[in-house]
């Protein structure tokens, strides 16, 4: 097992990681076993809950890093600890949606949302959307909420070129995560992602994915065959928590076994 022998400083607690710099300047996202919806409003404790988020979202960086994608990560230390590049966070959330559901279809059913071309049927809660959906919500403010590429623009925290930079690469992420997951009878509903700017020298300033991938804190997984055969929604993800309608523990082992091929 590779044992991280380096100092490190702790640098702050999130929602659901603990975060250290180490002293080669990387940073250590440590994955905990913490919960969270709403905001934080409501939260809880599972145990191995952050192991099977940090080794998948270890095993999705490196697929990205393979198709292409450039990221911060540099190294899994099981079973928790992802080590990655410091990077400057662009201090907005990306979200891409494939079905209308969770707050898209409410903002959608309450006229708050023009959807337009995206939509094919009636506006039904969980059908599937004609194209992804990619938008913005802050990071950093006490309450996330949607955000304009203007309002992003006009604070300056990314220009016009940049802003369809990370758009493209959403969509590249979205592509190479719903192929593999297809074939493990998944369906990728949603996806949340984060970029930063890269520190490091030969590519400072350049845009590069950030945070963690592809765990059920951040995607919405649905059960292919529920849902292709009856139309049920069937969560494999944080909304067994957000809505009580399963067991966390249960749920995110699924996951795990389904995307990584065993227990």
């Amino acid at each position: 097992m590779l044992i991280d022998t380096m100092e490190r400083e702790f640098i702050r607690s999130g929602k659901a990681k603990d975060i250290y710099r180490r002293s080669d300047g990387c940073i250590v996202f440590v994955f905990t076993d913490r919960v969270t919806a709403f905001d934080g409003v409501k939260k809880g404790e599972y145990p191995h809950k952050g192991e099977i988020c940090c080794r998948l979202s270890c095993f999705w960086f490196e697929k990205l890093e393979n198709e292409g994608i450039k990221t911060h990560f540099r190294e899994c230390i099981p079973p928790n600890e992802l080590v990655a590049e410091e990077v400057s966070i662009i201090p907005v959330e990306v979200i891409a949606r494939n079905y209308l559901y969770g707050s898209l279809w409410r903002r959608y059913k309450r006229g708050e949302i023009d959807l337009g071309g995206f939509l094919h049927g009636d506006g039904s809660e969980a059908e599937p959307l004609t194209s992804t959906y990619v938008e913005f919500t802050t990071k950093f403010e006490s309450t996330d909420r949607p955000i304009a590429e203007e309002e992003i623009l006009s604070r300056a925290w990314m220009n016009r070129e940049e802003i369809e930079h990370i758009k493209e690469e959403t969509l590249k992420i979205g592509s190479i995560m719903s192929s593999y997951l297809l074939q493990k009878g998944l369906i990728l509903a949603d996806y949340k992602l984060e970029y930063g700017r890269s520190r490091e020298e030969g590519r400072e300033g350049e845009i590069i994915l950030a945070d963690e991938v592809g765990t059920p804190d951040v995607c919405r997984f649905w059960d292919s065959e529920a849902y292709n055969s009856r139309g049920e929604v069937v969560s494999l993800d944080k909304d067994v928590f957000r809505e009580a309608k399963g067991e966390l523990p249960e749920v995110y082992r699924e996951v795990y076994r389904r995307i990584l091929g065993h227990q």
